[in-house]
C-alpha cells in the first residue's frame, strides 16, 4: 500500500504528456495508403494510339494555309 500524496507547491519531478490524436479521417489518404502498402498504383492509364478526326483536320487546315499564306508571299515580293 501506497502513502497518500500530499499536496505540493513545487514542481512535479515528471512533467504531464499530453497525447492528442485527431479525429479527421480522409477517406482518399487511407485508400492510398492501403494501395502502397499492397504494392498496387492508385492510377491507371489508357493508351490508346487511335487518332481523332479532329487532330486530321487540324492538319490539313494548317498544311492550307501555309500554302495559301506562301502563295500571297510569293505573289508580294515578284510584283
Amino acid at each position: 500500500m501506497q502513502a497518500p500524496k500530499l499536496p505540493s507547491f513545487f514542481k512535479a519531478p515528471n512533467a504531464k504528456n499530453f497525447s492528442f490524436k485527431p479525429r479527421y479521417y480522409d477517406a482518399q489518404k487511407e485508400r492510398r495508403e492501403q494501395l502502397k502498402k499492397e504494392g498496387k498504383s492508385p492510377l491507371k492509364f489508357k493508351r490508346t494510339n487511335i487518332k481523332h478526326p479532329a487532330q486530321k483536320g487540324r492538319k490539313y487546315r494548317i498544311l492550307f494555309l501555309i500554302i495559301i499564306l506562301s502563295l500571297l508571299a510569293y505573289k508580294l515580293i515578284i510584283n
